[in-house]
């Protein structure tokens, strides 16, 4: 039998797709302070980089490469599934270059070098607008798609993969609250239930 939308394992990422679009807010009001102040804000971009890196690139993405999409590719039926999977490892592969590139002008941004800091926001804007893009493909494509095929007892299996992922991780509240933190930091209003 097919899966439903309040399936376990895809509740577990539309939840994290809310943080991580919050996360996403928060870089937004990171770079419209920046580009003001002409330096880079420490403590929430160091914190918020931090939980790009090991949330969002770690956790949340190796959910879906080691558990989900290898359960998705098993029973897709045609290539415009499979072509949608493999679109997703790109997008994934190009967010970590972008991540990179980020890690990379962070500490020069903060000390207020020019030229790290305009490499910055550059990277930071363009690191925006392809993971909300990303995200906005996932709600609207992977996540119908695991749907229509997936079954119950594949829910129960990608339970069990994103504990095992999981071990040693902070848990999503812990996760939740950070996010809350910076996002209250930067003077962000609360946006989402998740918020509350």
């Amino acid at each position: 039998m097919p899966l439903n939308s309040s399936a376990r394992s895809l509740v577990v990422l539309r939840e994290e797709h809310v943080w991580i679009a919050r996360m996403l807010e928060c870089l937004e009001r990171l770079i419209e302070d920046a580009a003001r102040r002409g330096r880079l804000d420490a403590e929430s971009s160091a914190e918020l980089l931090a939980l790009f890196v090991h949330f969002a690139d770690g956790v949340h993405q190796q959910r879906e490469e080691y558990a989900l999409f290898p359960r998705l590719l098993a029973r897709a039926s045609t290539v415009a599934e499979r072509v949608a999977i493999g679109k997703l490892c790109g997008d994934h592969e190009e967010e970590r270059r972008s991540l990179r590139a980020l890690s990379e002008r962070m500490l020069g941004a903060i000390y207020g070098r020019g030229s790290d800091l305009a490499g910055f926001l550059r990277e930071a804007g363009l690191f925006v607008r392809l993971h909300r893009a990303h995200l906005i493909f996932e709600n609207l494509n992977l996540l119908p798609l695991a749907e229509r095929v997936l079954h119950e007892e594949d829910d129960a299996l990608l339970c069990e993969l994103y504990q095992q992922l999981e071990h040693g991780e902070p848990l999503a509240a812990q996760i939740g609250g950070r996010i809350r933190a910076i996002g209250a930091h930067l003077g962000l209003e609360p946006s989402t239930a998740s918020e509350h």
